[in-house]
């Protein structure tokens, strides 16, 4: 992370940043651990200037020179601000296919867990970072694409005619994760309850209700990556008192379910319908469903290691 000026931090994801000013120092401390694994690139442009003033111990967040919240306790703060600022970056990304979903790695090979919320991809994506694998995001990952020039029909032509060529997309290198300190809700605690060594450390973040932001060196302590090749892609559900279930899927049937979490689609062409396409055809693709951590865990890594 590149050096920051005190009291106002600058938030990068997706080719594109947003600047946060604070006049909380509570909120600046706890802002700057959450995100201090994010890599930031400069921008003299930020799509977005965010503002956070405290009065009488409550909290106000404005965006652009707009009060968008007022009257805030401490952690919905955190949390709404969090929520803003990502929500922010990802609707104007257009580089690449941005899919809601934790991401772990290994060797540079990625597990891509995609799903709506309440699934518990964070769950078990903590659970994975426990078990030693490399942290990515439990939030957002961006699929960059590459354009690229090729020939469709005909070739090269002797009588002066141009050839016909089309602008495709395709998937290239890295994908790029936004590393945030893993984020529990209270259903969760028992994960770091039972994981966590000791929950002392500053870069240990418990709210009221037992949620809690987790620096990812707590579970594991390899750092985060920020970026790493897809390899498999799951797509998780935990159901209580299940026994563990999984279903490799067709390109179809990932297409279908990719498209349900990619979170930019209106700023790609055709809605990210070629791009989800690619990625559908270009990755392993798996559904399952869970109840014991411990058990997916295991499988998820022999997924990817195999």
């Amino acid at each position: 992370m590149m050096n920051q000026v005190p009291g106002s931090l600058l938030v990068s994801f997706g080719g594109h940043s947003a600047r946060i000013h604070f006049d909380a120092p509570q909120v600046e401390s706890a802002f700057r651990t959450c995100l201090r694994h994010c890599p930031i690139q400069a921008d003299d442009a930020p799509i977005a200037e965010f503002s956070i003033s405290t009065a009488d111990s409550a909290f106000s967040i404005s965006v652009d020179g707009s009060v968008l919240f007022s009257n805030l306790n401490f952690d919905f703060t955190l949390q709404t601000l969090l929520t803003e600022v990502i929500s922010r970056l990802v609707a104007v990304c257009e580089r690449g296919l941005v899919i809601h979903a934790a991401a772990l790695a290994q060797d540079g090979n990625a597990v891509i867990l995609s799903a709506q919320g309440g699934s518990g991809k964070s769950t078990l994506a903590a659970w994975l970072t426990a078990d030693g694998l490399q942290y990515l995001t439990d939030e957002v990952i961006e699929i960059p694409l590459l354009s690229v020039l090729s020939e469709v029909e005909g070739r090269f032509p002797h009588d002066g005619a141009s050839t016909s060529l089309t602008l495709s997309r395709r998937f290239f290198g890295s994908a790029n994760a936004f590393p945030r300190s893993v984020f529990l809700k209270s259903g969760s605690a028992f994960v770091w309850q039972k994981r966590l060594p000791q929950t002392d450390s500053p870069n240990f973040l418990r709210f009221a209700d037992d949620a809690a932001w987790i620096d990812p060196q707590l579970l594991n302590p390899a750092p985060p990556a920020a970026q790493s090749i897809p390899r498999v892609l799951v797509f998780p559900r935990y159901v209580p008192d299940v026994p563990l279930q999984f279903q490799k899927l067709t390109a179809g049937e990932a297409l279908f379910r990719i498209l349900q979490n990619v979170t930019n689609a209106r700023n790609l062409p055709r809605h990210g319908l070629d791009a989800a396409t690619q990625l559908a055809q270009q990755i392993t693709a798996y559904s399952l469903v869970y109840s014991d951590l411990p058990a997916a865990s295991k499988w998820i890594k022999e997924m990817l290691e195999g």
